[in-house]
This record gives C-alpha cells, structure tokens and sequence, in this order.
C-alpha cells in the first residue's frame, strides 16, 4: 500500500537524521500526544501522530495504532477503510503480541472473542486472555477473574482463583471498580472462603455502582426493589435501574417499562412503558420478552396481535422463561395465533412447572381434556427428551 511506504521511508530518513536516542524521545513525545488524543477519542489523528513511527517496532507504539485502527472502525467510519482498518490492527496487535506486551494480548482477545474483522474464535480469545493475564496485563487479570468466576469462555468455574485474583486488582484504578462488584456477588453467596454477608456484599456492589458499573447499578436496583439486605425503596430502584439502562441494560430497561405499564413508582403510561419493554426485547431480556407479548395477547394498550405474542414467548420460552412457557400453553390451548395444540399446551405446561412455577390444577385438567391419547404419548415423548437434555 503507497501510503504505508513512504511513512516507512519517513521513519528512515528520521533515523538517519537523529541520533537513536533523540528518536526515542521524538516516539516517545508522539506516544503522550497520541494519548491525548485517543481519551477524546480522535482515532484518525492518532493513527496520523503514530504513522511515521508505524515501523520502528515498539510494541507501545502498535498496541496504540491496533487500538487506534480497531476503534475508527467501531466507531461507524467509513466502510472504504474497515478491511485495512481491521487488517491493520490485527498486524500490529500480533507483532506487539509477540513480545509478549500484555495490552496487546488483550486486544487480540477482544477481536477473535467479538469477531471484528476475522471470524469468532472463543479458543483463541481465551488463549491470548490467558497470555495477557500472565503477562500481567491488569485488565486483562480482571476480565479473566470474571471469565473463571462465571465459568465462561470455555473456562471451568474456579472461584478461588477468581477470588484470589479480584483482591489482586481490587486497589488498581482502572478495574478496581468491576472486582469491588463482583467481591460483593461472592460475598453475598458466601463464597471467597466467607460466611454469606449481605451488609458487606451490599457495600461492595454501592461502591462499584457509585462508580458506575453498569452490573452494580442493576443490582442495587434489585435489592431495593426486593429488600434483600436493605430497606425496600422501589423509588430509590428505579433511579438506579435508569442508570443502568441508560447504559442499555436488559434487565434494567423491563423493569422500568413494568413501572409504567402498572404505574408503580412511575406514572401509568403504557405507551413509553411499552417502549421501554421494545428496548428491553432488542437488548435480549426474555423476562421483556414474556412482559410484551402478554400485553399484545390482551390487547392492554397496544393492539392485539396473537401472532406477535406467540413469537415473543416462543423466544423466551427458548430462553427458559417460565411465564412464557406457561401463557404459550394458554395460546396453544385456545388456538390463538396459530391452530390448536393441546400436546404443545401440555408440553409448554409442564416445562413451566419444572422450571419452578406452581402448578395450576384447572389449567391441567383443561388440557389433559383436550388431548387425545395419541397427543399426550407425542407430549410425553417429547418432555422425557427435553428432561435429558437439561443440565
């Protein structure tokens, strides 16, 4: 590519021109100037300060341009640059990498972990997760503290490693916030190698949330709400839930549509709590999900669309939530949105139980009514599969 020659030119006619040490000034002035312009998050100007030091190799200097190329991207540039973007910071991220520069490591778990500009590969982003965390990279040592204490990634559940970890980080600026949050999920749970303490976990989670944790918002808003090891303030909920869902949180956004719907906390408006129910749905909450298409199937301030709601609780129900499982057997039973299925009314009926609601004895007799003998062997067949198949 012409434009990268001539920056590589450039740097060796710098090279000639200076002495290696007023070089590594004159890299080093361009890295703090570079630095200020990435926390505005000027990612051109960046990768225009860094061009004429592109090939001098210091792995500061590509993590910094990776960095720069990856963000224009993701920032909505324009498609014409995103193949030489992508391409760009995968190249440099790599050479960094392989001088083991922990920050670099991380970026390339980032990339094959979300698939920005090369196919999805969970092995690999563990692999160079695993790399930057033993290179002592800090939050790269956060994040794979939260991979081991979920069990995610491939990773098997190791909360001792975990734990020990988030005390590790706890004091560093940069993540001390995200350890505080999850030192007080483990302390809540009594894990961490202590007895379960609510006041303590409590204060952890507020502190993170304070500091704007997305996660500690949500859940300070749930304790409110319920009043688990605090006094009940759905007010104070609800100011912490629109933190976190101004950050786009599922979870957050149903809680605050449920608000207005019932005009609980908020004042009643179905319109905006049923905006809030969309966004929740786009975000990818199944309790959202199971909201929105119980208000479509009654028609509660929207228009009743049988077709729609079927297809909400369908994809909650794939989710396992168990309201959508049971209201499907309703629509099932009454053929709504689609003929009548009294083996799927069954089906969806008893997967509601399993998965913890109480059983209904009218809404059980009325379907055992329905179904044929054929129907409930096919029922039955079905739900043995689906019991084997559960973890």
């Amino acid at each position: 590519m012409p434009t990268i020659h001539r920056r590589a030119s450039f740097v060796l006619a710098l090279g000639l021109a200076l002495s290696p040490a007023a070089f590594a000034q004159s890299v080093d002035q361009a890295l703090e100037r570079a630095r200020a312009l990435e926390a505005e998050s000027k990612y051109a100007q960046v990768i225009d300060v860094l061009a004429p030091h592109r090939e001098a190799a210091r792995p500061e200097v590509d993590y910094a341009l990776a960095y720069a190329h990856l963000n224009r991207q993701l920032q909505g540039a324009a498609t014409a640059t995103a193949t030489e973007d992508y391409a760009q910071a995968l190249r440099l991220a790599n050479r960094a990498a392989g001088k083991d520069h922990g920050p670099s490591l991380y970026l390339l778990s980032l990339i094959h972990g979300n698939g920005w500009g090369v196919p999805v590969d969970a092995a690999k982003s563990r692999g160079f997760l695993e790399r930057a965390a033993k290179a002592g990279d800090v939050v790269a040592r956060a994040d794979y503290a939260v991979m081991l204490y979920q069990g995610r990634l491939g990773l098997p559940r190791d909360v001792a490693t975990a734990c020990a970890l988030f005390a590790e980080v706890l004091v560093k600026e940069e993540v001390g916030m995200v350890a505080s949050y999850y030192l007080g999920l483990a302390t809540a749970r009594g894990e961490c190698g202590l007895g379960p303490d609510m006041a303590k976990a409590l204060a952890l989670i507020r502190r993170a949330a304070d500091a704007g944790v997305t996660e500690a918002e949500r859940d300070m808003g749930r304790a409110l709400e319920t009043g688990d090891g605090i006094a009940r303030n759905l007010d104070a909920a609800l100011v912490w839930y629109a933190r976190a869902a101004n950050k786009g949180d599922a979870f957050s956004l149903w809680r605050l549509g449920m608000a207005h719907v019932r005009g609980q906390g908020r004042p009643l408006d179905i319109v905006l709590g049923v905006d809030y129910l969309k966004r929740a749905v786009a975000a990818g909450s199944p309790d959202a999900m199971a909201s929105l298409a119980a208000l479509l199937a009654a028609g509660d301030g929207v228009a009743q669309d049988f077709g729609m709601a079927r297809a909400l609780y369908q994809r909650a129900a794939r989710a396992g939530q168990p309201q959508a499982h049971r209201d499907l057997a309703l629509l099932h039973l009454a053929g709504q949105g689609a003929p009548a299925d009294a083996a799927q009314a069954w089906v969806n009926y008893q997967k509601a139980i399993a998965l913890g609601l109480a059983p209904e004895p009218k809404l059980e007799a009325a379907i055992k009514a329905a179904m044929s003998p054929a129907q409930a062997g096919q029922a039955e067949a079905e739900l043995a599969q689906w019991r084997q198949s559960r973890p």
